[in-house]
């Protein structure tokens, strides 16, 4: 993109315009006896649900990806034949799953 250096002038008086009119204010505003926002510091305001979705998110962090001890198990069901998963639950489960949720709302 090329800028035309003929229109810096034209931001220039733009930007003093702007400081201009906020002087204005400023000093009509302290003539009047009123207060102004105008040099005031910008401040954040953080809700108490912020900080508990800051916490939530931690302890999720320090949770595994996987639950090796379960893994372990039906790992060692399948491989003695022994397991022998409900069709029902597992049918529920598939349903009821939020990462299964594909277009329905």
């Amino acid at each position: 993109m090329k800028v035309d250096p003929n229109l810096q002038p034209i931001a220039n008086v733009q930007s003093d315009a702007v400081q201009n009119a906020k002087a204005s204010r400023a000093q009509e505003a302290i003539s009047d006896g009123r207060t102004t926002d105008i040099d005031r510091p910008d401040t954040v305001e953080v809700s108490s649900k912020f900080a508990e979705v800051q916490q939530l998110t931690s302890k999720l962090q320090q949770l595994p990806d996987v639950r090796s001890d379960r893994v372990a198990m039906l790992k060692d069901q399948i491989q003695q034949g022994t397991y022998q998963p409900d069709p029902s639950n597992v049918a529920d489960a598939l349903l009821n799953d939020p990462l299964n949720q594909g277009g329905q709302d």
